[in-house]
């Protein structure tokens, strides 16, 4: 008899910091080419799901302002959902989701909606598609501009870096770049066209500055693909590792 596979185990559901969410949706609702949100009520059939545009991001309170698609585009008396308790999925990067709930809004005068997240945030990613952090054992730089920064992590989707304030000018949200390089495990991978996608205020005063990638040839793609994976396995193993040699100490 074979063994039923339980889908929980190719991905992983943790609680998404409130730094790293807010990252997500600033990019999310600056790039033009990103998935659309779906938002549901509890229990509801999966046809039954609406579809909407994230347009804005508002942290403080944690808001998503909405665009309707479809149907809901031009109904005057708007969702039947409004003005109750939805939950709402959240596409960032291939095969990586926010899950959270709130209650859905519609504004009659721009026919808009918006969502006030009201429960834990949740990411969803599948195993071998992850978000590398830099460190000493991997570093990661990018040129930029004719300027080379020390990456804060990297994706197949992009990077980040730090920038002081007075040069948060020099990259405004949505500019493209081309001709950029990435250095990563020894090598330097071509980025055809790099597209600032968001900025996000550090506590230090400094602006941490996300990137997101254009048009990578799909060999290069692959590559990183298939590196990244490797070494946040690594990563995974050694917190494990460090994990057992603690409960033993």
């Amino acid at each position: 008899m074979t063994e039923k596979k339980d889908p929980n185990k190719k991905h992983y559901f943790q609680v998404a910091s409130h730094e790293e969410f807010v990252e997500s949706m600033l990019m999310h609702c600056t790039l033009e080419s990103s998935p659309p949100l779906t938002v549901w009520e509890k229990g509801e059939d999966e046809e039954l799901a609406e579809i909407y545009e994230a347009v804005e991001y508002f942290a403080h309170p944690r808001i998503i302002k909405l665009r309707p698609t479809g149907k809901l585009m031009t109904k005057i008396t708007g969702s039947t959902k409004a003005g109750k308790q939805v939950l709402v999925k959240i596409p960032v990067e291939d095969k990586i989701n926010y899950f959270t709930g709130g209650r859905l809004k519609f504004h009659p005068e721009d026919l808009s909606y918006t969502i006030e997240i009201q429960q834990e945030i949740y990411k969803s990613q599948a195993r071998g598609n992850f978000r590398l952090n830099a460190s000493d054992v991997i570093p990661i730089q990018f040129k930029i501009d004719e300027q080379v920064f020390d990456a804060l992590d990297i994706s197949i989707s992009g990077t980040s870096f730090i920038v002081e304030a007075a040069e948060c000018e020099r990259f405004p949200k949505g500019k493209l770049y081309t001709e950029c390089t990435l250095r990563f495990d020894r090598k330097n991978y071509h980025v055809p066209i790099a597209q600032i996608a968001a900025h996000i205020p550090m506590s230090d005063g400094r602006t941490k500055i996300g990137i997101a990638f254009k048009d990578l040839p799909r060999k290069t793609e692959d590559e990183l693909y298939i590196k990244i994976s490797t070494e946040a396995r690594g990563e995974e193993m050694k917190k494990k590792f460090d994990t057992i040699l603690s409960k033993k100490a």
